[in-house]
């Protein structure tokens, strides 16, 4: 028996030769039969085929040729060590005028620059970018800041952009121009962080050249001053507590430009333990720790206890006033912040008034710290109204003087100098000839010193009142008492005041006008949780700010609801003059927190309101779809549309939306049912259309269904405004408004038998059944079934 192996190979095994012959004879057979018949083929045919093969040869050596070539080109880029060609920077140009008082380093010589700046007493530096739109607004400020102080302070400015150039290459990653550092003669230079203004400055640089203070007692400064930081020093030369406390008194006011917080030095005895006291309001806390600027300054800003303070936000999105509104119910005061001045009235009323509403214990030092600040009041009222009348009797004169301006006695001027600013009857007294060899007065005498002062004082004062004059309490009263109303409720005020020449649009934004005012002061209380803002409407006085404390605690005030104070800009969108009550045409009602109750509240009257807001980019396209329905229910006549800047106008919680934009519908009777638009579809013309139809009454819905009708010609079939049951066509819509005739018909009908006035639902039945007619056989008579659809309503 054969194997499977076998079995197979018998299978595939060919056919055995015949006697005589072999498989391999056969083979040789066929290949000469083969060769002779290509011996016989024709010789053009061989020719062809050699044709192909030489072109594809020669395409396969092209290829070979480009991939050498492009090896070849890789190699040579990456061995060659030069570097790229760059296009050469443009020349750099000097970004001040050539006459200008601040030396100009725009090249980028910052080595050059510093070594300049630290030959002075002080030196302020602007690092600028030419391109940059508040450097450009920096350089104007800084020109009339050096103007006024070019013989205290020297001032350059450094070109940090210019491409290889030194500062570029030094500080390539500034994300914010310009910088300002001030240059002490010792020491790390302090970085300028208030206003790019020149009166914030000026005041900055006033406090860099005199950091520290030396009052006869602390209670002169806690009167005036939020934080006061006295330390009792040795300030003899080489004294190492004096140099540590003097330089945290300079790195201080990178935090505080404003200076809230004043420094000030008690000199003791060198055998006496020096100590530094922080004055807060309700107490005094004594320094023990390590005798350095940087422990020194964090302990100030750990124990700093303010009950109420100035707030300055950036200027770009920062959480500056979050962090005040916030955790409750806010008190802001606008008013006016002059930085020349030392004292604000008003912030000192809000403070005279914290110091009672946060004295809950009967606390001695909080009322006597109020008391300092009444009196500093009266005093300061006092005192600006003899400056005031000195300087102003100095103007009177000052056709008299030679010339107005006037060197600072903390300079090295000269003699010749102070002689510019003396009256024509003193020259021959006290400045000598032009060729006289000998002075005759003493230019640091104790009467030339005083007039100097005062001669400075009033050059001050005039540069204050350029910038806003001071503005006073007409009269310091205190009627009413708020003392301890903290501890009344869960939910103690806060206390901020913030500088309404700067930022008066946050005022604007919560309703409080300050262009009507002239004081540009307002107050307003903001409670966060609650949703609500409250506005003081009374004058700003002590009397009126302590009841509108106490009706707030006792929660007697109503919610503000004005209209944000719109300004006149391009692109207000606002158009208060057009009536839509008087015109004839197509129009949208622009409603404000004014009349918007008296608009959404008329009786027999269906309100649509669409709410949008200015910063709201989808807005403008759902505006577009809002009016082009508006404009196909122009023939309502008991249909208002209407839109309201939600983000501009303070409305009842009940009316107020979380996001814009939100279409609103207020029926005819039942105001409180009032619904908005879903937010699962899409604002569309059909959609907005068909959600009017589904909460419209049944009369006012055919009367709505009619109006659409009458204009179905008119338009095209891409703005037809038949979402669902609608066609294109009129006859169509008719059918339509004829079968939604007689659901109206048959309603009537079930109101007919359980009504008591039968003759009145009788006539209703008749008139619509005069309409069902005129829909289905005149639908073109226009005019009849408007008359009779008022009847309908009637």
């Amino acid at each position: 028996m054969s194997s499977p192996v076998q079995e197979s190979g018998l299978r595939n095994t060919s056919p055995s030769p015949e006697p005589g012959t072999t498989q391999n004879n056969e083979t040789g057979a066929l290949a000469t039969d083969s060769d002779s018949d290509n011996d016989k083929a024709d010789p053009g045919v061989a020719e062809t085929k050699t044709r192909p093969t030489f072109a594809i040869k020669m395409l396969n050596l092209c290829k070979e040729i480009i991939v050498m070539v492009l090896i070849a080109v890789a190699y040579a880029a990456l061995t060659n060590e030069s570097p790229p060609k760059v296009s050469k920077s443009p020349a750099a140009y000097p970004f001040f005028p050539t006459n200008s008082i601040i030396t100009d380093w725009y090249k980028g010589q910052i080595t050059e620059a510093i070594e300049k700046a630290r030959s002075s007493d002080i030196a302020f530096v602007m690092f600028y970018a030419p391109w940059d739109a508040e450097s450009q607004t920096a350089r104007k400020q800084l020109e009339v800041t050096a103007s006024y102080m070019h013989q205290e302070v020297a001032f350059a400015a450094v070109n940090c952009w210019q491409p290889g150039s030194e500062c570029k290459r030094q500080y390539s990653k500034v994300y914010k121009w310009p910088v300002l550092i001030a240059y002490p003669t010792h020491g790390r230079g302090i970085q300028y962080n208030g206003p790019l203004e020149a009166f914030h400055m000026i005041k900055f640089l006033q406090n860099l050249c005199k950091p520290l203070v030396r009052p006869n007692n602390t209670d002169d400064l806690i009167g005036k001053h939020d934080t006061v930081i006295s330390a009792n020093l040795n300030v003899l030369p080489g004294s190492y507590e004096y140099a540590v406390f003097y330089s945290t008194a300079l790195r201080f006011l990178e935090r505080d430009p404003f200076r809230d917080a004043i420094f000030a030095v008690l000199p003791q005895k060198q055998d006496l333990e020096p100590s530094i006291h922080l004055h807060v309001w309700n107490g005094t806390i004594t320094y023990d720790g390590e005798w350095s600027p940087e422990s020194l300054t964090a302990w100030i800003l750990k124990n700093s206890q303010q009950v109420t303070s100035w707030v300055a936000p950036t200027g770009m999105k920062s959480l500056t006033l979050a962090s005040f509104v916030q955790p409750g119910p806010t008190l802001i005061l606008f008013t006016p912040k002059n930085p020349l001045f030392q004292r604000v009235d008003y912030y000192d009323m809000l403070k005279e008034v914290t110091y009672e509403y946060y004295n809950c214990a009967n606390n001695t030092y909080a009322a006597k710290r109020r008391e300092l600040v009444r009196e500093e009041r009266l005093r300061g009222r006092e005192n600006y109204q003899k400056l005031r009348q000195r300087c102003l009797n100095r103007r009177i004169n000052e056709g008299k003087r030679v010339v107005t301006s006037v060197p600072n006695i903390w300079t090295n001027s000269t003699f010749k100098d102070i002689c510019n600013c003396v009256s024509n009857e003193m020259i021959s007294k006290i400045c000598p000839e032009k060729d006289a060899s000998v002075l005759t007065v003493d230019p640091m005498s104790p009467d030339h010193l005083l007039k100097t002062v005062a001669e400075e004082a009033c050059r001050e004062f005039l540069l204050a009142h350029r910038y806003a004059p001071p503005i006073f309490e007409r009269r310091v009263e205190n009627s009413l008492d708020v003392t301890g109303f903290a501890c009344q409720t869960n939910s103690s005020l806060g206390f901020v005041a913030i500088d309404s020449l700067r930022f008066s649009h946050f005022a604007e934004k919560l309703g409080v006008d300050l262009s009507t005012s002239v004081q540009k002061t307002g107050v307003v209380i903001v409670d966060e949780k609650m949703e609500t803002h409250h506005i003081m409407a009374a004058n700003l006085n002590g009397t009126n700010l302590r009841l509108f404390i106490r009706n707030f605690t006792q929660n007697t005030l109503s919610r503000s609801l004005r209209s944000r104070v719109h300004l006149k800009t391009k692109s207000n969108h606002f158009y208060p003059h057009l009536d839509c009550s008087k015109s004839s045409h197509f129009c949208v009602t622009e409603l404000a927190t004014h009349n918007f109750l008296d608009t959404i509240l008329q009786p027999n009257k269906v309100v649509v309101v669409f709410y949008y807001s200015k910063q709201c980019s989808f807005c403008n396209g759902i505006g577009y779809v809002f009016l082009t329905a508006a404009k196909l229910l122009f023939g309502v006549e008991n249909m208002v549309f209407a839109r309201i800047d939600g983000d501009a106008n303070l409305l009842p919680w009940e009316y107020t939306m979380e996001s814009y934009p939100t279409i609103l519908f207020i029926p005819a009777n039942r105001k409180s049912e009032s619904r908005a638009f879903p937010k699962n579809l899409q604002i569309t013309v059909p959609n907005l259309i068909g959600f009017i139809l589904a909460n419209v009454e049944p009369v006012l819905k055919l009367q709505t269904m009619w109006s659409i009708c009458c204009q179905t010609k008119g338009l095209s079939s891409r703005t037809s405004p038949l979402a669902f049951q609608f066609a294109d066509e009129k006859s169509k819509c008719v059918a339509s408004v004829r079968m939604e005739t007689l659901t109206v018909i048959d309603k009537t009908l079930k109101e007919w038998r359980n009504s008591t006035r039968k003759q009145n639902v009788l006539h209703k039945l008749q008139v619509l059944r005069h309409l069902h007619l005129l829909f289905a056989h005149s639908p073109e008579e226009v005019v009849k079934i408007r008359s009779y659809l008022t009847k309908v309503r009637d």
